[in-house]
């Protein structure tokens, strides 16, 4: 089964060993990783028998120094690149990217951003003389031509990535005990749930199947229920207790490649939005910056104002 999207581990990952919370303004419920649950998280993460073997073979290669990041950026913003694959083959890192999302966290503050980027986006893909989409790149150089491409795309500073083959979504989502979500009537028939417009609890194999939601509209519609899925599992993770999070975080770093450390895992975030509702989203290229379009090879692809764009990307995130 194909699995499509990386949001729910990757996220998992970035909200373990933190600062729960705010119960009031200026006010932090702090909660402490013990010496057990760091030591879980870490031998997780340095797992060198991952459920999925790591392809490290490309037909471009790229200097981790070498990532066209831009300079001038204000540095309490932390770009990470979020990427799932859906070719059909179990190697991490290896495949277009069916999923290509810039996860923005305010250091600082704990304000969380994210971006979603429509795969058939036609982009300069470095070291290749041809434009292709975007979703191409990390299947033609991996992670690193990858982040390099959506930094030249976008103007930014993207270091970090996690990459994500989704065999092992389903597992993930049934540790945090399912997510809550309410669904539109046809969502519900697609995803055999039951049509209400209550919330109701989704199982990892619902979860999975909702957001691959296609049919219903496009991707700019599948773009926009990952977001409102992400959502859901931020405000499902606040009522998880903290073994529950160790655990899912745990399964999910089988299925996961990233080059994050431990360290910066756990303390990557001081905080934790309360209410998920207040986790910015943006879905790019933007309404009225682009058109639908064929290649000369009969693709179809999505052209845009790249000026427009990028523009848009940092009144977002960076105000300005």
């Amino acid at each position: 089964m194909l699995k499509k999207i990386i949001l729910i581990s990757c996220l998992l990952v970035m909200l373990t060993g933190v600062m729960l919370p705010t119960v009031a303004k200026g006010q932090q419920a702090e909660v402490t990783l013990d010496d057990q649950q760091i030591m879980q998280i870490n031998a997780a993460l340095e797992d060198e028998n991952k459920d999925l073997p790591i392809d490290e073979e490309f037909r471009v290669h790229v200097e981790p120094n070498n990532l066209s990041q831009a300079k001038g950026l204000d540095k309490a913003w932390l770009n990470i690149l979020l990427m799932g694959t859906d070719t059909g083959d179990i190697r991490l890192n290896f495949g277009r990217t069916d999923a290509m999302l810039v996860l923005s966290i305010n250091t600082q503050t704990g304000q969380i951003k994210l971006t979603s980027l429509v795969r058939d986006m036609l982009v300069s893909i470095p070291g290749y003389n041809i434009k292709n989409r975007i979703n191409t790149a990390n299947a033609f150089g991996g992670p690193l031509l990858a982040m390099k491409t959506v930094n030249e795309v976008l103007g930014l500073n993207i270091e970090r990535y996690c990459s994500i083959n989704f065999s092992g979504f389903e597992d993930v989502v049934d540790y945090l005990g399912g997510v809550s979500m309410v669904l539109s009537s046809a969502e519900a028939g697609t995803v055999n749930a039951r049509r209400t417009e209550e919330a109701q609890l989704l199982t990892g194999e619902q979860a999975l199947m909702y957001v691959r939601i296609r049919h219903l509209d496009n991707n700019f519609g599948r773009n926009e229920r990952q977001r409102k899925f992400l959502s859901a599992v931020l405000e499902q993770t606040k009522q998880s207790s903290l073994d529950q999070i160790i655990d899912a975080v745990a399964a999910g770093f089988q299925t996961i490649a990233t080059n994050l450390t431990t360290s910066e895992v756990i303390a990557l975030l001081p905080s934790v939005i309360q209410d998920a509702n207040t986790m910015d989203t943006l879905s790019l290229p933007q309404e009225g910056a682009y058109t639908f379009s064929t290649t000369s090879a009969g693709a179809s692809v999505i052209e845009y104002d790249a000026d427009a764009v990028k523009e848009a990307f940092h009144a977002f995130v960076y105000g300005n």
